[in-house]
């Protein structure tokens, strides 16, 4: 894909951290370097940067300000316990308010500041993308295809109708409209992009979706050669072993119990967990064994993670969903700075076991794995003899696999 004029509509974006947006960093960074104009339209308020590409930014940015301030408030140990109070009934009172009420997602507001705003969006766009999560980008981008003379491809992270657990909105009121309004996106759009064949299998069986409509575009990561030889420079020898964890856990999506309650299997060497997660993460870590070292730390910003990562993590560990329609694709970061990478299953048919073969940094596990095996796994990298195989990364997990399967 090249010279084309791109309109990349995103809720989420940088500075925000997410899955979404580290996703879309790196792709907006191949499609600039490919000679696209790219302009991303966005509800999340962007930094100042040298970026070749355009940023309009449409949100509210006061109301954007009083919910931050009351989550922020709400866990803050310095406030009053009398604010604190106030500013949890204020957080609650949001959550039960959208949760109960909002459609599709709690950005349904950006909608209507889209609608209100597309006569200020220009008019001569070759591709429109949309991404999701929240599924709000693909409504706001519906819109707009009303308008420009557009094609539209549509991103989708987790399903959104067909989700099993931790809905984004109320079933029970809007499961007919959540149907009926993904199906009729996805006869209108002209390509539709899955994580993975089987969501893709998923959305074709429930909505008759064609094949020609259909394209796998794994999570991606780039391959930085300075970061492989940082990672093989690496003491894996030093102890304790430091275990690392980036992300969020979700109620009945993911989380570590099941991994916690194996730690015994993994390791026979002195270790240590360190947890860099969001606050409702934590409640996920408020048993664990207190003969074992864990730091709960919060979540950093990209940067800063990559820099503990290489340099301070033995292990980056990933935890495996609950259901085989939701891939966890911070594991394919990890993947591509050629550190150790432990996957901890949940079940059976989880679709990263595909890739197990293919990266000799990346080792899945389950309740009934040795630490035998995770020696072996791990002596590889004490000896210096593992050899990143960034071909296969490039053939499958690589910007350019999606726009050449795009095009």
């Amino acid at each position: 894909m090249k010279n084309k004029k791109i309109l990349i509509v995103s809720h989420q974006f940088l500075p925000h951290v997410s899955p979404r947006t580290t996703r879309w960093s790196l792709l907006i960074d191949y499609l600039v370097n490919q000679g696209n104009d790219i302009t991303v339209l966005t509800g999340t308020k962007p930094q100042v940067s040298n970026k070749n590409f355009d940023v309009l930014y449409f949100g509210n940015k006061n109301m954007s300000n009083v919910i931050n301030r009351a989550r922020q408030k709400s866990n803050d140990s310095t406030s009053s316990n009398l604010k604190m109070f106030l500013f949890k009934v204020l957080k609650l009172a949001y959550r039960f308010l959208f949760k109960t009420f909002a459609w599709p997602d709690y950005a349904m507001l950006w909608i209507f500041t889209i609608n209100r705003n597309k006569t200020k969006i220009q008019d001569n766009f070759d591709i429109i993308i949309s991404i999701s999560l929240p599924f709000s980008s693909h409504v706001c981008a519906y819109l707009l295809t009303k308008r420009l003379n557009a094609e539209w491809y549509m991103d989708i992270g987790d399903p959104f109708s067909l989700k099993i657990a931790s809905n984004e909105n109320n079933k029970f009121l809007f499961s007919f409209i959540n149907r009926f309004i993904e199906g009729k996106y996805y006869k209108k759009a002209s390509k539709i992009i899955f994580t993975h064949k089987e969501v893709s299998q998923l959305h074709i069986d429930k909505f008759n979706i064609p094949m020609s409509k259909i394209v796998t575009g794994h999570p991606v990561g780039k391959i930085d050669q300075q970061t492989i030889i940082k990672s093989n420079n690496f003491d894996y020898s030093q102890k304790p072993l430091k275990i690392g964890y980036f992300g969020i856990f979700t109620d009945k999506v993911r989380d570590p119990s099941n991994y916690l309650k194996f730690i015994h299997n993994f390791y026979n060497m002195p270790y240590e967990h360190h947890w860099y997660i969001n606050h409702e993460s934590k409640k996920f870590l408020t048993q664990v064994d207190i003969n074992q070292v864990h730091n709960i730390y919060d979540l950093v910003n990209r940067d800063r993670a990559l820099k503990i990562m290489l340099e301070e993590m033995h292990i980056l560990l990933s935890i495996g969903n609950f259901n085989k329609y939701q891939i966890p694709s911070k594991v394919i970061e990890y993947i591509s700075l050629g550190k150790p990478v432990l996957h901890f299953a949940e079940i059976q048919d989880d679709p990263l076991y595909k890739f197990q073969d293919l990266f000799g940094n990346f080792k899945i596990i389950d309740k009934s794995t040795s630490n035998k095996e995770i020696n072996e796994f791990l002596k590889v990298f004490e000896l210096g003899q593992f050899k990143f195989n960034s071909d296969a990364f490039e053939k499958i997990f690589s910007p350019k696999k999606i726009f050449n399967d795009l095009s």
